[in-house]
């Protein structure tokens, strides 16, 4: 069966069966896109060789008479058809794998099927987030090991490891993540429109944009990291200290940035549970490591660990990947690459800079926010300093939960536009956002209920400690905001709206949230505590969260699909 391309640019076909748009498949827990759904192309043909201008969904061959693979991910497959006719109220034979096919085509094409159920959506965004849950919890507890580690130093010593981190963050992590934000929107748009090419090519066009901004940043962090912050940390051990946190990090960035872009390469695709295995090997070996080296070696011990740790991570994921590509000839992650290309990488950066630029802005404009607090805390003491360095490692962590529904939701929301689905992609956001609002509260009653337990597992200082539960309900809070802000920043991503994010998070931050910090903290009747700080951050955060929720609600989803549409068929070399 097929259509005119004028008319719809959907048709079924017998082969090229993937895994479901609404559960997670057999082993992987992974998001399936809503091109399964529409068994485009009969024969896929040589990547390197597709044409880049055609249609976004490409038009069909002949129907293939292949029997359907009656594997179990095909089965799963029948069965979420099965269950999608139902739920619309569409007459099909439930006995019949043909009739199902066939009737599941029939409503597609006369757009029968007008958006994915809440239910199922619900179910699949759970089943998407757990392992991302635990992937970015294992991945940030690299950064919280150093913090738990090197607090039992002492003060000057943890002070130094937040201040190291947030110099980290705001030039290294920040511009790395923002840029590769790039590919939550482009890839999964690729994967979509079945032009899995595109995938891997972009992956690498991202990773050489990424040496080439991060390359003179560390020869900074090389020479001058240490001179450089002498003349902005108030205590000189401190900045010190700091100065040799980022020298020994160095050698593990560029392991950081090829990790960081292949574990988008395959969230594109819906393969959570790779990044988890290998963050499951590594977040103990890095605790070990840790804790042997900082023994051994003292504060340098902690970034030596977490720099081998990166390596560690990119092997293990690029073993992984390959792995799993010769242990199967279907639906492997490496259909998505077609070969290395490094004159390739290096050209067509338009669209990728298009994205990459507003979501950098988005993403600096957060950490960067995040860590000015830190460094108007250090001159309010080393101890409040300490305090606001747990204080910030305790809502990162959180943070983790509604950031991995972001990335689900964004792949997902991303996937049916390539596809064309604009009603489903929209279902998928208003899921997303109550979805990340229940967690929101989870996290807020967690923080609050156990303040002095948390506080007491960073240090055994008193004084500290004692300023972490007077700052713990504010940090509770806030997880409401961040929370909201963490979905809702997602959604964006995946319309491919990330300039919005970069406006709202500028405005926020450096307008309002900042400057109620500085006024709180150091010239209000309350000044010299804490709470300012968080109290302004807690304001912008709200802003931020009210405001990429209203705009990720009521975007014209239509309009959006053309754009997705757009952009995959564009060529790369311009």
């Amino acid at each position: 069966m097929s259509v005119d391309s004028k008319s719809n640019q959907f048709t079924h076909s017998n082969v090229e069966r993937r895994a479901s748009i609404v559960y997670g498949s057999v082993g992987k827990q992974g998001l399936f896109v809503p091109k399964d759904f529409l068994h485009l192309g009969a024969q896929q043909e040589d990547s390197s060789e597709q044409n880049e201008h055609e249609p976004l969904l490409g038009l069909p061959n002949n129907q293939s008479t292949k029997p359907r693979r009656k594997s179990s991910v095909a089965r799963e497959l029948l069965q979420q058809e099965r269950d999608i006719l139902i739920n619309n109220q569409i007459p099909c034979d439930e006995t019949d794998d043909n009739n199902i096919a066939l009737a599941f085509e029939d409503a597609v094409i006369n757009k029968k099927i007008k958006k994915a159920t809440p239910l199922n959506e619900l179910v699949a965004l759970v089943k998407s987030s757990i392992p991302l849950v635990m992937t970015f919890l294992l991945q940030n507890s690299l950064s919280t090991v150093s913090v738990f580690s090197v607090g039992h130093l002492g003060a000057a010593e943890l002070a130094a490891v937040s201040m190291g981190a947030m110099t980290a963050n705001i030039s290294g992590y920040a511009t790395i993540q923002g840029v590769s934000t790039a590919l939550d929107t482009l890839c999964p748009q690729a994967f979509g429109a079945k032009k899995y090419h595109l995938v891997g090519e972009y992956m690498q066009k991202c990773i050489a944009l990424n040496f080439v901004i991060i390359a003179p940043v560390l020869v900074i962090w090389v020479f001058f990291g240490g001179e450089i912050l002498k003349h902005i940390i108030p205590d000189e051990d401190t900045a010190v200290f700091a100065g040799e946190y980022l020298f020994y990090l160095c050698p593990g960035i560029p392991a950081y940035i090829m990790f960081e872009c292949g574990k988008r390469f395959l969230q594109a695709q819906g393969i959570y549970h790779i990044s988890t295995i290998v963050l499951l090997f590594a977040a103990p070996c890095n605790l070990v490591m840790n804790l042997i080296f900082v023994k051994k070696f003292g504060f340098i011990g902690a970034p030596i660990a977490v720099s081998i740790n990166y390596w560690i991570m990119f092997l293990g994921l690029l073993f992984s990947t390959l792995y799993i590509s010769r242990k199967s000839d279907t639906d492997t992650p490496m259909k998505c690459w077609s070969s290395l290309s490094v004159r390739r990488a290096f050209l067509g950066w338009r669209n990728l800079v298009s994205l990459a630029i507003p979501g950098w802005i988005m993403l600096e404009a957060e950490f960067l926010a995040f860590e000015i607090l830190t460094f108007m805390a250090s001159y309010l003491g080393t101890r409040k300093l300490a305090a606001q360095a747990v204080g910030l490692t305790i809502a990162s962590l959180t943070y983790q939960v509604p950031f991995a529904i972001g990335i689900a939701s964004s792949t997902r929301i991303a996937n049916y536009l390539g596809a064309g689905l604009g009603e489903s992609a929209k279902t998928t956001t208003k899921v997303a956002i109550c979805f990340g609002f229940v967690v929101s509260l989870l996290n807020f009653f967690t923080l609050y209920i156990f303040q002095m337990p948390i506080a007491e597992l960073f240090t055994k200082d008193p004084k500290v400690i004692e300023i972490i539960h007077d700052i713990m309900w504010l940090v509770a809070l806030m997880q409401i905001s961040d929370s909201m802000n963490a979905n809702s920043a997602g959604c964006l991503r995946g319309q491919g709206q990330t300039k919005i994010g970069g406006i709202v998070n500028l405005v926020s931050y450096y307008v309002i949230g900042i400057p109620m910090s500085i006024y709180l903290s150091f010239f209000s009747p309350w000044k010299g505590s804490l709470d300012g700080l968080w109290i302004g951050t807690t304001t912008a955060l709200t802003i931020i969260a009210v405001v990429q929720t209203y705009c990720s609600l009521h975007v014209d989803f239509d309009y959006l699909c053309d754009q997705a549409r757009k952009r995959t068929s564009e060529s790369l070399l311009f």
